[in-house]
């Protein structure tokens, strides 16, 4: 799934919102990631984006020097017009390799693909567990994070529903698909 397949998948999951809980639930993929990002003219021309998140408020200065800023957004308010959302379903591609796996990269290959530099090619998984979610560090050269706390390569780690998840510099939130219905506003 490219960039612009997540925008495609996010104006689905706001559609799905509007028909209420139960064809939501059994029209959207069991769990997904999401991601936030807002145009803001506060940063240097060359960032241009602030991640927003929903668990936490923070101010860091980035590899560059520019100042990234995180935000809560607040559950069950509607998204502010300026607000962009990606949502990154977590199913599997048609044909696609280690069937018992979702896989998150950059290149096309992978089940969900974030198309940023600080992502690798391969850089993390996540699968059911039993009646939960695990997520693995492929051992990429950045790094994955879950709940600011850095994986260790291949050694899965439980993952509940609405903890934050960095994969290389991308700040994204895991949902259930009961969660991210309540998070968007769904009543």
């Amino acid at each position: 799934m490219c960039e612009s397949h997540a925008v495609d998948a996010s104006e689905h999951y706001r559609q799905l919102l509007q028909l209420g809980r139960e064809e939501f639930l059994a029209s959207a993929a069991p769990a997904a990631l999401v991601r936030y990002r807002k145009e803001s003219d506060e940063l240097p021309s060359y960032t241009g984006v602030r991640t927003l998140t929903l668990d936490e408020d923070s101010q860091e200065q980035g590899s560059r020097g520019e100042y990234i800023t995180e935000e809560t957004m607040p559950f069950g308010k509607e998204l502010p017009q300026s607000v962009e959302l990606e949502v990154y379903p977590l199913s599997k591609k048609p044909g696609a390799s280690f069937p018992d796996r979702i896989t998150i990269g950059r290149t096309s290959n992978n089940d969900v693909v974030i198309a940023d530099t600080s992502v690798s090619r391969l850089h993390a998984y996540i699968k059911r567990s039993g009646t939960g979610w695990v997520v693995a560090d492929a051992g990429p050269k950045n790094g994955s994070y879950v709940g600011g706390v850095r994986l260790e390569p291949r050694k899965e780690q439980v993952l509940p529903s609405r903890v934050e998840l960095r994969i290389g510099d991308v700040d994204v939130t895991f949902y259930v698909a009961a969660d991210l219905f309540a998070a968007l506003g769904g009543t």
